[in-house]
């Protein structure tokens, strides 16, 4: 099978392991669990069948949706054997599934205390996403000037791949084809600092959790889609005014919602 161009230039992001450290201690105050109800709790007793894909990827799949959603709460403890005992497997792939959550910012593992489901800052959070708003504008700028005429085809494939997640109302493909999409346009505004204190923000953001928290609010994905059209338009029409506009909009927008998904459902 010959892979599309999008295939070839781009793995599926594996994300970087991050330590709030010290934000977290100052933050501490602040940080609230999401109380659940009896029938939350129900929803995690059920094994989740692996279907076509390895156990490790279900249990990935359902502890991620689980995390965004609230079910298990922000600083909830994670044990291997029960998480072995509920999907019926062994602790192989409970460890695997745990590492990868870990390296995209949904738990962390901490030496001799175990795992536990990241916590988050609601103020930590926005100042980060302001400090996003000047990186990536900067990166959709440069983008639009510089970038070859293949990342700004992979730009439309990867658009391509963001209208049909939503079609399928899928949250976790939207989500990572989203991840995808503002790593390409560093890619292609081919400033190497720039990239590097992107992914260093990244670690700091959470992206995948808070993309995934974002993603899930009503009718995200279809104004997400829209900021994201509006954006490689930009890039396409080598119109750097434009790009870095409509990547302020995009940014802004995913912070207020964020804000107000995480108040709502979080209490933070």
């Amino acid at each position: 099978m010959q892979l599309s161009a999008l295939e070839r230039t781009l793995a599926p992001m594996k994300g970087w392991i991050t330590v709030l450290g010290s934000s977290e201690a100052r933050a501490e105050a602040g940080l609230m669990s999401l109380p659940r109800s009896d029938a939350a709790a129900a929803g995690r007793t059920a094994p989740v069948a692996a279907g076509k894909g390895s156990m490790k990827d279900a249990i990935v799949s359902q502890l991620r949706q689980e995390i965004a959603s609230g079910v298990l709460a922000f600083g909830e403890k994670l044990s291997e054997a029960r998480l072995a005992q509920r999907f019926g497997v062994s602790r192989m792939p409970v460890r695997e599934a745990l590492k990868e959550l870990e390296a995209s910012g949904f738990v962390a593992i901490e030496h001799r205390r175990g795992t536990f489901v990241r916590r988050l800052s609601r103020p930590e959070i926005l100042d980060l996403y302001e400090v996003r708003e000047a990186v990536e504008c900067m990166a959709a700028r440069l983008c639009a000037n510089r970038a070859s005429n293949e990342i700004v085809a992979l730009l439309d494939e990867v658009m391509v791949a963001m209208a049909e997640a939503v079609e399928r109302c899928d949250a976790d493909g939207y989500s990572a084809t989203d991840e995808r999409l503002h790593e390409l346009i560093m890619q292609g505004a081919g400033n190497s600092p720039l990239a590097d204190y992107y992914r260093h923000l990244k670690q700091q953001l959470h992206r995948g959790l808070l993309s995934l928290i974002v993603t899930r609010r009503e009718g995200r994905m279809e104004r997400s889609l829209a900021e994201h059209r509006a954006i490689v338009s930009a890039i396409q029409a080598r119109d750097a005014q434009a790009a870095e506009t409509a990547m302020r909009t995009h940014v802004q927008q995913g912070r207020l919602e964020l804000a107000a998904e995480v108040q709502h459902k979080f209490a933070l």
